[in-house]
């Protein structure tokens, strides 16, 4: 009887290992596809499309680097108009994104007199490094206000999509000083984001054991503590007023990141939830709307 349960024993601390080796290898893969996204541009196509929208704008493009504090280069786009004023938008990117997707707001701020830098977040478009969303971009986020600065600029917004948008709620823990933000189609953490969906495919409770097990795995081997991506703390104690955009057909980060995200500081934000609006969708689905909230929230 004994030797029966011993070996019963070790066959269920067998299996446990089995197990626990196959869900780590999985949520390993799921990390390292997340730190390092398939790209859709390639950089010529950003290139065309940046003198093109400074041409339609009658004004002027450049492609700019800075370095991160660890040395890395991150490449970005410089566009202003004809006559300056001293104000710019920082627009920030998707994951898996690049400069190309952000430059297609460009032109509506250009056309409304700001100078607008469109950074490629690292790992993406032609920056180095691999995603750390948020964690280490953040302070990216300062080294390019610091650019800005240098530049002419003495009034800075900044306009997210998604991950660029909880970029930029992070940064502003971090201190960056922006006039104000718009965050279109945030998340409240990466936790709560790639549980949320990873559960779209797998059973809620394994897609919670394969998140955890693929951010202890980026700390294990990258050294990078992505439990700390977490807008939703970065933005409880800011001054920096926030408009959150978030389409109710999101079906990408459910609009709760964004009501969530308000209610952290509903002193400083303002939440507009966008009806038929998928997700980063709001202008394509209320165009007129969008221009007039988000130029008016930069305005006043």
């Amino acid at each position: 009887m004994q030797r029966h349960r011993r070996r019963w024993l070790i066959v269920a601390i067998s299996l446990a290992i089995a197990a626990f080796a196959f869900t780590f290898a999985a949520a390993a893969v799921l990390a390292e596809g997340a730190l390092h996204p398939l790209l859709k541009r390639r950089a010529s196509d950003t290139a065309a499309l940046a003198y093109s929208i400074a041409q339609a704008a009658n004004g002027t493009a450049q492609q700019v680097t800075i370095r991160s504090s660890e040395g890395i280069a991150l490449n970005g786009w410089w566009l202003c108009p004809r006559q300056r004023n001293g104000r710019a938008v920082m627009v920030c990117h998707g994951v898996a994104d690049s400069a190309y997707g952000a430059l297609g707001y460009a032109l509506l701020f250009l056309r409304h007199g700001y100078s607008v830098l469109v950074p490629e977040s690292r790992g993406h478009g032609e920056s180095r490094g691999y995603v750390t969303y948020g964690v280490l971009e953040s302070d990216d986020t300062i080294r390019w206000l610091g650019w800005m600065n240098d530049h002419g600029v003495n009034c800075a917004f900044g306009f997210g999509e998604s991950l660029g948008g909880a970029i930029l709620l992070q940064s502003l823990a971090r201190g960056a000083d922006f006039r104000a933000v718009v965050a279109e189609s945030p998340y409240t953490s990466l936790e709560a984001v790639a549980e949320e969906r990873v559960g779209r495919v797998v059973p809620a409770f394994a897609a919670r054991i394969l998140v955890k097990e693929a951010l202890v795995y980026v700390y294990l081997r990258y050294r990078v503590n992505l439990f700390h991506a977490h807008p939703d703390s970065a933005i409880v104690h800011t001054h920096v007023p926030v408009l959150l955009i978030h389409g109710l057909a999101d079906n990408e980060t459910s609009p709760e990141h964004s009501r969530r995200l308000a209610t952290a500081n509903p002193g400083a934000t303002r939440l507009w939830l966008v009806p038929g609006a998928k997700h980063t969708g709001a202008y394509a689905a209320a165009p007129k709307e969008f221009e007039e909230n988000v130029l008016g929230w930069f305005d006043h």
